[in-house]
């Protein structure tokens, strides 16, 4: 499947087309009627004959929006051009509750990297997911790896981003990027980028096999675009897990 294409489920459609072919069938027989001349009756005929055309309408609309609801593909707006290279080194990190990791020490694993900052409220919204997907998977071969970038010289302090952690439920490994060094070697390299808050899945080969270009996901009802990331993240995992 090619970026941007989805999979269509054909029987929606024609489901669709035999309901319409059902009211159509329905009309004809009304029209072999439309010559009744009491007045009563020709109200009663033009109401059923809205009615149908009405109903018609709602099973048109029924069938596209279930077509609709089968684009479970989701895709970065940015990043795209990034899958597929090797994944940048991660030295220049502070780490602040783990010894020193190599991109080389993460060979054989699955990786989501997750760029994130004290005072983001996408980042706070994601963290639940973060959590989740390390505890489903780690025994699996799979690792997040939390790095934060400051923005302010208040959010460099370790100490309040120990908390902020804390408070979040990461115990994943969790490392600081005060230069904003592997941030910019990852992602930004100079380029107008609409988040930083950006995630990468790296395979066991260590390479960029998914973007995710900031933002938030998590599973929800009422965030469509959030939910659809989280799926295809997890999906993503699974798939490189059986790699």
């Amino acid at each position: 499947m090619h970026p941007g294409e989805h999979k269509v489920r054909p029987y929606k459609f024609i489901q669709g087309y035999y309901h319409v072919r059902i009211e159509l069938d329905l009309i004809r027989k009304i029209f072999q009627y439309l010559n009744i001349r009491e007045p009563d009756m020709r109200k009663s005929v033009i109401i059923l004959l809205i009615t149908c055309f009405l109903t018609i309408f709602c099973q048109i609309e029924n069938s596209i929006s279930q077509v609709a609801d089968t684009k479970d593909d989701w895709e970065p707006k940015e990043g795209l051009e990034l899958i597929g290279t090797k994944a940048p080194s991660l030295n220049g990190l502070i780490w602040l509750n783990t010894e020193p990791i190599s991109i080389e020490d993460l060979r054989g694993k699955v990786v989501l990297i997750r760029f994130w900052l004290v005072g983001c409220p996408l980042c706070e919204n994601t963290a639940p997911a973060l959590v989740e997907l390390y505890n489903k998977y780690k025994d699996q071969g799979f690792i997040v790896i939390g790095i934060h970038h400051p923005k302010s010289e208040r959010t460099k302090d370790p100490e309040l981003v120990r908390l902020t952690a804390e408070k979040f439920g990461f115990d994943f490994p969790l490392a600081q990027d005060n230069s904003w060094r592997v941030i910019n070697s990852y992602w930004l390299d100079g380029k107008e980028r609409s988040f930083t808050s950006v995630s990468f899945l790296i395979d066991k080969e260590g390479i960029i096999r998914f973007v995710h270009d900031g933002g938030e996901f998590y599973r929800s009802e009422n965030n469509p675009d959030a939910n659809l990331a989280f799926q295809a993240i997890e999906g993503k995992i699974q798939e490189l897990l059986k790699e």
